[in-house]
């Protein structure tokens, strides 16, 4: 199977682009406010997500949309765990011929499922152990900072 091809934010910020890094003259994320797509439970995780990637120096404008489905992906995870919890992993069922059988709650499937899409979106941000060892900030932006520009 081939390998799947680094997104080109984590190409810029890796510094494995060839010619010229597109990303760096994207503008960082600016304001708080996630996409409108963003559910209320999912934005309840925004703000620390945000804030977190940002303080990484890795997150743009164009990134809102990949961070909007990791808020949703995350808010499903936890959702299905709750009701995990409250409701059991298991649940009783009776066959035709009167046995009881012991099958796995739908919630079970739906939160692992959740996971794996978490933990993709989490890598793609640099955001797991692995990941952010490939990963380093995205390029200074003329201006970014002041000293820098005067002391050419």
């Amino acid at each position: 199977m081939p390998r799947k091809p680094k997104p080109t934010h984590l190409k810029a910020v890796t510094g494995t682009t060839r010619g010229k890094a597109t990303q760096a003259t994207q503008a960082r994320l600016s304001g708080t406010m996630p996409p409108a797509f963003v559910s209320d439970r999912a934005r309840e995780h925004w703000p620390e997500l945000a804030d977190l990637l940002t303080d990484m120096n890795v997150i743009t404008d164009g990134d809102k949309i990949a961070l909007g489905l990791l808020c949703e992906t995350l808010a499903e995870w936890i959702e299905a765990r709750d009701t995990v919890a409250a409701q059991g992993a298991t649940y009783e069922a009776t066959t035709e011929a009167g046995a009881v059988m012991y099958r796995a709650h739908p919630a079970v499937a739906q939160r692992n499922d959740a996971a794996r899409r978490v933990q993709s979106l989490l890598s793609e941000f640099g955001l797991t152990p692995s990941a952010r060892a490939k990963v380093q900030g995205l390029p200074d932006l003329p201006g970014d900072d002041a000293a820098k520009e005067y002391f050419k």
